[in-house]
């Protein structure tokens, strides 16, 4: 009882504030434990208790993880000295208590109890928690288990379509992530494994502990988000489409391909170069002394003859260019100074895709150790001269050979993009990821997948278990990657990339393109209306990815964060939530239409790429099982969405391209605020964005708006006009187009009128 009404004060200390003498603390507070050593007690962010197990005579600092912002400021906390029964620390999101007889407890900031630890013993490389049957989220995934949001266990690693990290969300009510120093190649030595009473961690040396007191998931992942650090923005080129393959041919072939997208009304915004950019062949066969005559940060004339040229003429086609790297050397000199320096990994890069074949491991030392400042250093340096030249971002594959490669491998290019650009937004795709890389503006894909409905069924999955542990921009292959691939199934998988963070193709050099035109005509068709959903949606996106990095709320997410006490979404992961909408694409080969609306009143979306035809309204909870079109993607939006949409455009480019349509739908208040900046730079971080905060007041039938911010006045990719589309129990209705000004109005409740 003692234990469970100290943290009820708190409320108390957040109203007296300056007027009491509360001792607020930064500092880390030390609890002794019975066998020798003790626990170093602090907050680490806004949201999080950091808890240091250190043996006797361990003085070591925290753990210094790329896991963990560096940047993030750390709350206040108090220091309770009048508890006697051990040390506790309260924070305003909970408490924190060790006992002297060693327990750990985690309170709520209402007082209730989350978690116990069984005695700490800093001689034991174990902690482990009690648990309520709570379900744990946030692992990651691989094929094996994609199709599965709750798991009992994660052993974290970076493989090839495969990630997991030292993290869950309990709901129990709180967030763990735990931290050691060194990784074990592409391994991290820590683990945890619940039994349903327990959950118990596992580590090899030193350990921190992260632990976030949260009620819900979604408070959970907001909290985690805040503790690895704000997830960039991409720049707006990166809400488009992108294609890419291995096997382009030469310069005609480019040009060539670029034209028939835009002389077939494909939207694209990107093109991204295999290893056939840089080199005119593979390193795969290499032994450890490379070659003499291979390149490592050169062009290949037979594709690139004037690189700085060729990508001038593609930006005036608004294209942007991204390029393959590998985080390793081929050339013979390269390699030894680099090993004389003694900058190349051990580890080498595991073969295959998952499991990792450690057997057939390749690359081997000739892996660069990204960890160290002065690899670093010289990298940027060697890379520099392509920003220059003219390409956009990275494709950065094969980083499995440490744990951390990816991260730090970032880091290095993030620095040779400052050496030229000061303001420039850092973009990249990594073929795996660790928590904290999005704070870099590192996005991620899921690896070498197979051309297969069984593949495309486990990407959405992938996608949201990726995302809640911690990589929220999520691409695939789409169409899969080994092998060739079919019509339908790539129009599929088209439909559903339309709607997942990053939208990109991709292909080996053996299999068709997966270019739409080369797919017969009714494929293709399909997949230009997929593509014009994709540019449609830019305002909408762009927009969450702005709350995602402001306020660390999901753009893209499992249902069960909406509608965590209805059991039906527990395991759903065929379909999701795409900011306000519920997205259900098919996925069978039969063309099966599956869709678990949850409760409310629900709206097909309003727009004829999706949707063509439909808008009667449907009340939840209610599954759908019926027949789907070929061009169909089955999307909802809920009473009271209120979303923006763009006319099409053949690149984000073109925008705004027309007037602005706020689509609502009617049946329960609702807004949106749509957020602008330049694209391009990090000044939106300084407040340098144009935010219009729209309100649908569902009584009066009004749609209303307000304009704030740097930007008043609409840039030349802001929206100036709209026009308000009300979707209601009646059909469908178009106001007149209008001004955008500072503030304004319009009335659908009879005649639509701009009030």
């Amino acid at each position: 009882a003692t234990m469970a009404a100290s943290p009820a004060w708190w409320p108390l200390v957040v109203c007296l504030g300056a007027a009491v003498n509360v001792g607020w603390k930064k500092e880390e507070i030390f609890a002794p434990l019975p066998g020798g050593g003790q626990v170093g007690m602090s907050t680490r962010g806004p949201s999080a208790f950091r808890v240091r197990i250190l043996g006797p005579g361990d003085n070591r600092g925290p753990i210094f993880s790329p896991m963990v912002g560096p940047d993030v400021e750390d709350a206040l906390f108090t220091h309770d000295t009048a508890y006697t029964a051990g040390v506790r620390i309260t924070s305003r999101v909970g408490a924190l208590e060790v006992t002297y007889d060693g327990q750990m407890h985690l309170f709520s900031a209402d007082g209730r109890l989350i978690t116990s630890s069984d005695p700490l013993d800093a001689s034991e490389s174990t902690v482990t928690f009690s648990s309520y049957k709570g379900a744990l989220y946030g692992r990651g995934a691989s094929p094996d288990d994609a199709q599965v949001l709750s798991e009992d266990s994660s052993t974290p690693q970076v493989c090839n379509t495969a990630t997991y990290a030292p993290y869950y969300y309990s709901t129990d009510g709180y967030s763990a992530l735990g931290v050691v120093e060194v990784p074990d190649g592409q391994r991290l030595p820590v683990s945890y494994q619940s039994t349903g009473s327990k959950i118990v961690w596992r580590h090899r040396g030193p350990f921190d502990l992260y632990l976030m007191p949260a009620k819900l998931l979604r408070e959970g992942t907001e909290a985690y988000m805040a503790l690895t650090g704000s997830p960039r923005v991409p720049p707006r080129y990166a809400f488009g489409f992108i294609a890419s393959r291995w096997g382009w041919e030469d310069r005609q072939y480019i040009e060539d391909t670029v034209s028939k997208f835009r002389e077939g009304r494909y939207p694209i915004d990107g093109i991204v170069f295999d290893f056939e950019w840089f080199t005119t062949e593979t390193d795969y066969p290499f032994t450890p002394p490379g070659k003499s005559s291979y390149q490592d940060f050169g062009y290949n004339p037979a594709l690139l003859d004037a690189p700085a040229q060729q990508f001038a003429q593609l930006a005036d086609k608004n294209i942007r260019v991204g390029v393959i790297r590998k985080p390793r050397l081929g050339n013979t000199g390269f390699l030894d100074m680099a090993r004389s320096k003694g900058w190349v990994l051990q580890a080498a890069e595991p073969g295959g895709a998952w499991p990792p074949d450690i057997a057939n491991s390749y690359a081997q030392k000739r892996c660069l150790d990204f960890t160290k400042p002065e690899v670093r250093d010289w990298y940027s340096h060697q890379i520099e001269h392509y920003y220059e030249d003219g390409i956009s971002f990275w494709w950065n594959d094969e980083g499995e050979s440490d744990y951390f490669t990816y991260y730090w491998w970032n880091v290095a290019e993030v620095q040779a993009l400052r050496l030229k650009d000061s303001v420039r937004r850092f973009y990249s795709l990594n073929r795996a990821f660790t928590p904290g890389m999005a704070r870099l503006g590192a996005t991620v894909w899921t690896g070498d997948i197979e051309p297969t409905w069984k593949d495309l069924q486990r990407t959405p999955g992938m996608m949201l278990n990726w995302v809640l542990a911690g990589a929220p921009y999520v691409a695939c292959d789409i169409g899969g990657f080994t092998r060739e691939s079919d019509g339908t199934l790539l129009t599929r998988w088209m439909q559903v990339g339309s709607f997942m963070p990053t939208m990109r193709v991709h292909s080996t050099y053996q299999a068709k393109p997966h270019f739409p035109w080369l797919w017969g005509e009714s494929a293709g068709n399909a997949m230009r209306r997929a593509l014009e959903m994709r540019y449609r949606l830019v305002p909408f996106h762009y927009s969450l990815a702005h709350a995602l990095y402001r306020k660390h709320k999901l753009w893209i997410r499992p249902l069960l964060i909406d509608w965590s006490s209805d059991s039906e979404t527990w395991s759903l992961v065929g379909q999701w939530m795409d900011g306000e909408l519920l997205v259900a694409p098919i996925t069978r080969e039969d063309s099966q239409v599956d869709v678990y609306l949850p409760s409310g009143l629900w709206y097909p979306l309003a727009a004829s790429q999706v949707t063509p035809g439909e808008s009667a309204p449907v009340s939840g909870p209610r599954r759908i099982q019926r027949g789907g079109g070929f061009d169909e993607v089955p999307v909802f939006a809920p009473a009271g969405a209120v979303v923006p949409l763009a006319p099409v455009v053949q690149s984000t480019a073109d925008l705004p391209g027309g007037p602005l349509e706020v689509q609502v739908y009617a049946g329960a208040d609702g807004s949106f605020e749509l957020v602008e900046d330049d694209g391009e730079t990090i000044a939106y971080e300084t407040g340098q964005v144009r935010t219009t905060a729209f309100v649908w007041s569902d009584r009066q039938r009004r749609l209303t708006w307000t304009v704030q911010g740097y930007l008043l006045a609409p840039g030349p990719r802001s929206f100036s006009k709209l026009f308000v589309t009300m979707v209601s129990s009646d059909g469908v209705r178009h106001s007149d187009t209008y001004l955008l000004g500072v503030v304004g109005a319009i009335d659908m409740s009879d005649e639509s009128r701009f009030v």
